[in-house]
């Protein structure tokens, strides 16, 4: 009797329709959920792998209520539920120790953007990154949900795939073909298209989304010309020379941090910031050609910035950027104008203002006026940072000078603090697929 209450359960499932299966299927949390149900039959799995069906997820995510969880100038800044939804639900950070301790990074994740410090969890980085792939990877770029990671270690492995590009949530990874030398700089870049778009109330896959990545190669003192890597569609799978064109000279920081904003790519220097558009069209130079110049624009950096601690993030198209001065001030500006380079200082907190939420923070600060790394801003909020403490990730909101703790670390990253640098991972509602760099297949 029980197997045939099983199986009259069953044939009602299967006598749905499509459309009303898609329905109920787009309704679930998450995209993991909707893509495990490809495990249950061939049907579901070809309703789940068409395009229609991702098209279709995101928009029912798309209209369903958020809380506003960040105000600026006392105004909701989630007022329209489409952009809403366009904030990533999830964020992470990857924290690193040094150089070349892959091991000692994790990643920091924060599962919901509303405001609130009790969100975060923490775990090592993903751990299929060693399965079928050479040990010792570092990450060097992200953008997005695309984690870029570089090998180092023994000189044989210098002679195969260097660079691999992953994604964490699809498991998906596909390694990059070597670089002509083997160069021990970070100074690294990896841009992409968004996978989709709102138009109004449609939303459009862009199918053929491009990504970049730039590897810049360091040279001590100043100059106004710098050779670089070139890795896009247009290159046919192989790394192309380049030469950035720089309007002033300068000298480069190490590490130098990339920022992609637009179809632009940003690197910053200890008085300037740079971009310039790495889509560029290099199918008709060689590899060995180093004429094909690429011009970029100036920004002067704020006065007095800390290039060497300074942190950046990017909200509406603005970018900001946080560093703490020795006697532990923290300072947030904001480019108002990519044109003129205006900057704003929109908060300068010493560290004795601080206003502890927790006993344990307030012992901390009152021994320590430098408390903290930061790594990162708040995935919705501008005006809120997160500082790596010896034990804790600390939330600190910047317009009310409170700080609470936002998670504890286990035992074993207690050591991780000052960190090397950090990268943000921002996962959307569906994730990116790995983009069409080289000719081969994807591993996963």
């Amino acid at each position: 009797m029980g197997v045939g209450l099983k199986r009259q359960k069953t044939n009602r499932i299967d006598a749905l329709v499509d459309e009303l299966l898609v329905e109920i299927l787009c309704r679930l949390p998450c995209h993991k959920t909707a893509t495990l149900c490809k495990l249950v039959c061939k049907r579901w799995g070809s309703l789940v792998s068409d395009p229609f069906f991702m098209s279709r997820f995101v928009t029912i995510k798309a209209c369903q209520s958020v809380t506003p969880c960040a105000y600026e100038d006392g105004v909701s800044m989630y007022d329209d539920r489409r952009m809403a939804m366009m904030k990533d639900r999830t964020m992470g950070f990857v924290v690193r120790k040094g150089h070349r301790n892959t091991r000692k990074g994790f990643m920091i994740h924060l599962n919901d953007p509303i405001y609130s410090p009790k969100n975060l969890s923490c775990s090592r980085l993903p751990r299929f990154v060693n399965k079928g792939l050479p040990p010792n990877l570092t990450v060097v770029a992200t953008c997005n949900d695309l984690t870029l990671y570089q090998r180092h270690g023994d000189k044989q492995y210098f002679k195969k795939f260097e660079f691999y590009i992953c994604n964490s949530q699809t498991k998906q990874w596909l390694a990059l073909p070597p670089l002509t030398h083997d160069y021990r700089s970070r100074n690294i870049g990896l841009i992409c298209d968004p996978y989709y778009t709102f138009d109004g109330n449609r939303l459009t896959t862009n199918d053929a989304y491009q990504a970049c990545v730039v590897f810049l190669i360091y040279k001590s003192g100043s100059h106004s010309k710098f050779s670089a890597y070139l890795l896009s569609p247009t290159t046919g799978g192989l790394w192309r020379t380049v030469v950035l064109s720089l309007p002033i000279r300068c000298k480069l920081v190490y590490p130098c941090h990339f920022h992609p904003i637009g179809r632009k790519l940003y690197f910053n220097t200890r008085r300037y910031l740079f971009g310039f558009d790495p889509f560029v069209d290099v199918s008709n130079g060689t590899s060995k050609e180093k004429d094909i110049i690429i011009r970029c624009d100036s920004i002067p950096m704020p006065r007095g910035l800390m290039c060497g601690a300074a942190l950046y993030g990017v909200f509406h198209d603005k970018l900001y950027t946080c560093d703490r001065l020795d006697e532990g001030r923290y300072r947030v500006w904001v480019l108002e104008d990519y044109v003129t380079g205006k900057w704003s200082l929109r908060h300068s907190i010493a560290g004795q203002d601080w206003i502890p939420r927790d006993h344990r923070l307030a012992e901390l600060v009152n021994t320590r006026p430098v408390f903290g790394s930061v790594i990162g801003f708040h995935p919705a909020n501008p005006d809120a940072i997160y500082v790596l403490s010896e034990r804790w990730i600390v939330l600190c909101n910047l317009p009310t000078k409170e700080m609470d703790i936002a998670f504890a670390l286990p035992k074993s990253c207690w050591d991780l603090f000052p960190c090397f640098d950090s990268f943000d991972i921002r996962l959307p509602v569906w994730p990116t697929p790995l983009p069409i760099l080289v000719q081969g297949d994807y591993h996963q």
